[in-house]
């Protein structure tokens, strides 16, 4: 499977094809990826219909998901005085 063209070209899924072609050639010069997965990445977002798969598969954006999952919980657990139930009670039931 072929990496997120979003990401390889560091556009937003709102970009124009004007924008796609000038971040494409400043990957290039960037030279964060190789030149296949930039070209490959361009072409995958000026095709129409391969753009629509794309949008499917990388509807969600993960960028500062991680570090909002690393970081501490600042959530308390609920405090309540609720009794405590036991499965078998100290008392005996005769039937």
């Amino acid at each position: 499977m072929a990496a997120n063209p979003y990401y390889i070209l560091d556009i937003g899924k709102e970009a124009s094809n004007q924008e796609i072609i000038r971040a494409a050639a400043l990957q290039m010069r960037q030279k964060r990826f190789c030149a296949k997965e930039i070209a490959q990445a361009q072409k995958m977002l000026l095709d129409p219909v391969s753009r629509g798969c794309q949008e499917f598969l990388y509807h969600f954006d993960f960028k500062g998901l991680e570090e909002r999952l690393c970081r501490p919980l600042e959530i308390k657990p609920p405090e309540f005085d609720a009794p405590c139930l036991t499965l078998f009670d100290n008392q005996t039931h005769d039937g």
